[in-house]
């Protein structure tokens, strides 16, 4: 084999930063201007270069075609659900950005509203709720009008959208925006817009301040608005109002100045919250007014010995996933916490909720594992078994592809440490797939042996540089799971 010729100079200005009084070296900074002739000279060089060795590789055509045979399909994602109609995205097979549809009923016609290539040009436009340009973080935010597919003139011009919905009334809606072009661009409020109207009119309804650290958001339930307030500093502190109607101006401060996690939801007239105050491993508390001042922390589902990785409401139950040992499980309660049953899922698949309401009956979900593609499901209460919602359709036959549990318990016989290698079916792993073991069995006790004992009980990490190996270890098993030879009576 040819040896690889040298890549193209890339020229050295070095330029220092001086951060926390430490003096931080950028020998590349002149590569930011991206419209200057040098660095298109640059790219273009970089690019012959890449071109050049990757072209003459032996078999990369081949591989190219098989990855575009993966990435070649029908995909859904993002859905919710208003009444009786699913809203989603779905990027049709060679589509570049996926477009907004809805669907009457769970089997009814994919019905395209929005196609992200007829609003502009741009080769990365994409649409969510928002309207990007160049793959940038930010968005331009517009209304449709679904019957008739028109856009309203109703515009928020680009930035950071941190909350939105509408008035009962369908006639304005309340939102907290962070205009990139702002004069104020620290200034953190939630505002009314009178749909028709120009935004100048828009009525300040509540401000949380003018600086840099601090973020404002938005959540609403009918006619009730909160407002949650994140205040940075060496300690993240929240804070959380309550506005109850439009008519009363007046908003109730609910949790002052919290050091924990919390995620409220308004539903069904009361305040849920996930939060970790006095449960490292999460808990679901209801938020209750006491007097005029003191808000009561009521705990509706306790935490378990399994953390918390997903939570939300349908209809009057709360849902919550944990995760224990890699395999996910997911609880049903009502609002007294009382467990009513749980979701029949198999236990080597990835959950991932897209979220409810107090006001649909069905739990939409998305699920995937090794060998599995991405499927969306739903589920309602009354039903045996989730139901298939949508599918990947990927060229790949999963039935020639299973799971093997790898477990194992850790030295201080605290600690419980859950491998899931996919193979092939009718093939055993292979003997030295133990050593790899082994190997990550040292490397977790070795982290676990940094573990040291904080006041008040609690375990803190101080350092546990061993982990990162695991990534090489995996790679071996994986590798090792594809070496194996057929063997009989698995």
């Amino acid at each position: 084999m040819c040896p690889i010729a040298p890549p193209p100079l890339s020229l050295v200005e070095p330029v220092a930063d001086v951060l926390h009084g430490v003096p931080i070296m950028d020998p590349y900074r002149w590569l930011e201007e991206q419209d200057s002739q040098r660095t298109r000279r640059w790219i273009e060089e970089q690019t012959q270069y890449a071109r050049g060795y990757l072209d003459t590789l032996p078999g990369r055509q081949k591989i190219r075609e098989r990855v575009r045979e993966f990435l070649a399909v029908e995909t859904y994602d993002s859905v919710h659900k208003v009444g009786s109609r699913y809203f989603f995205r779905k990027r049709l097979p060679d589509q570049e950005q996926p477009s907004i549809y809805f669907r009457e009923g769970a089997g009814g016609e994919d019905r395209l509203l929005l196609d992200p290539s007829k609003l502009c040009t741009g080769a990365y436009t994409a649409v969510k709720p928002e309207i990007k340009q160049g793959g940038e973080r930010t968005g331009t935010f517009a209304l449709l009008e679904i019957e008739s597919r028109t856009t309203l003139p109703d515009v928020l011009l680009r930035g950071y959208l941190r909350g939105f919905t509408f008035a009962p009334d369908g006639k304005s809606f309340y939102y907290v925006h962070e205009p990139v072009d702002s004069k104020k661009p620290f200034y953190r409020a939630a505002y009314r817009h009178v749909l028709g109207t120009s935004a100048d009119q828009d009525e300040e309804i509540f401000c949380a301040g003018d600086s840099e650290k601090v973020r404002l958001c938005l959540i609403s339930e009918g006619n009730r608005l909160g407002f949650l307030v994140y205040r940075f500093a060496r300690k993240t502190r929240t804070e959380f109002y309550l506005r109850t109607s439009e008519k009363e101006r007046s908003t109730q401060t609910f949790v002052a100045s919290a050091d924990c996690i919390l995620n409220p939801l308004l539903v069904s007239g009361t305040i849920l919250a996930l939060t970790d105050r006095d449960a490292p491993n999460l808990r679901i508390v209801e938020l209750r007014l006491c007097g005029k001042k003191e808000t009561e922390w009521i705990e509706i589902v306790p935490e378990s010995d399994a953390r918390i990785n997903q939570w939300t409401v349908v209809r009057d139950r709360i849902v919550v996933s944990y995760v224990r040992e890699s395999a996910t499980k997911v609880c049903i309660f009502d609002f007294c916490g009382k467990k009513a049953g749980e979701v029949p899922l198999p236990q080597d698949q990835s959950i991932r909720f897209f979220g409810g309401s107090a006001e649909n009956d069905e739990l939409l979900f998305e699920v995937e594992s090794f060998a599995e593609p991405i499927g969306i499901w739903r589920y309602g209460e009354g039903v045996d078994a989730p139901a298939l919602w949508a599918k990947r359709n990927v060229p790949f036959d999963t039935t020639n592809y299973i799971h093997t549990t790898i477990s194992y318990a850790s030295k201080d016989a605290n600690s419980h440490v859950s491998l899931r290698p996919p193979r092939c079916s009718g093939r055993r792993l292979p003997s030295r797939n133990h050593d790899i073991v082994r190997r990550i069995r040292r490397c977790h006790d070795a982290a676990v042996q940094r573990v040291r004992r904080v006041p008040g009980g609690a375990r803190m990490s101080v350092c546990a540089p061993a982990y990162p190996r695991r990534i090489g270890i995996r790679r071996q098993l994986a590798h090792s799971c594809q070496e194996a030879k057929p063997a009989s009576g698995v």
